[in-house]
């Protein structure tokens, strides 16, 4: 019997289905990209007109400092992680119904639309002298998205934190990733909460619906960064 011979695979086209192949999972797959913590600068101390120096009291800075044995201080005192959540709440709470019912943490103020009016004008005359003033303009900005605010609200009035009033959080070179994420998480979770409370006391939508590329979501932003501002300076310490 005539033995039958196999006949040879052409696999002249494999390497060009390896390559479709190849170019097909680089176009559909999706690679996790390491993002960060995302963060907004804090904002800039309004500028007096008049260019006077303006002075720093302790009672609006929230010093937290972590150290390279992973230890945590809030105002030079050593604390669990698990007391931060509290301390940082009454720092933005505490004297907010009632005015300097504690003298270490930020007083509120009132402000109006009578007290936006005239901040308005007095920035407005400013820019006229010198219209490419960045940060006058930034400032009129500022107490025009106050003027809204007012106007929007009931009682036409809103009570707002010092604007001097700021968290610095300072870390040596050692500090774990970890607690620095903590300490984060925990910052950011008390804004959230509060932003959050103010959304469902002033009838905005919710709050983790919001997005800053919807122009109609912009102004509700906005407003509510007035409401509840995220203020974090950071500073890393070598010693």
């Amino acid at each position: 019997m005539a033995r039958r011979e196999v006949g040879e695979i052409n696999a002249g086209s494999m390497a060009d289905i390896a390559f479709l192949l190849l170019i097909f999972f680089l176009v559909t797959t999706t690679m996790e990209v390491d993002a960060g913590i995302g963060r907004q600068l804090p904002l800039k101390l309004d500028q007096p007109i008049n260019d006077e120096q303006i002075d720093i009291n302790e009672r609006n800075v929230l010093e937290i400092m972590a150290n390279s044995n992973d230890d945590l201080l809030v105002e030079g005192k050593f604390i669990e992680i698990d007391e931060l959540y509290e301390i940082v709440m009454d720092f933005y709470t505490v004297n907010k119904v009632a005015k300097d019912q504690d003298v270490n943490m930020p007083n509120y103020s009132k402000v109006d639309v009578s007290t936006c009016a005239t901040e308005i004008s007095k920035y407005k005359e400013a820019l006229v002298k010198d219209p490419e003033n960045k940060v006058l303009k930034s400032e009129l900005g500022k107490w025009e998205t106050k003027m809204v605010l007012c106007q929007s609200l009931d009682e036409k009035s809103y009570m707002e934190m010092n604007k001097q009033a700021v968290i610095q959080l300072k870390n040596q070179a050692g500090t774990s990733y970890g607690l620095y994420i903590e300490i984060q998480n925990i910052l950011k979770q008390v804004v959230n909460e509060l932003r959050v409370e103010a959304c469902e006391d002033l009838d905005f939508p919710d709050y983790f619906e919001l997005r800053e590329d919807r122009e109609e979501d912009q102004e509700y932003i906005a407003k509510l960064r007035v409401l509840v501002p995220e203020r974090i300076i950071e500073a890393k310490i070598n010693r």
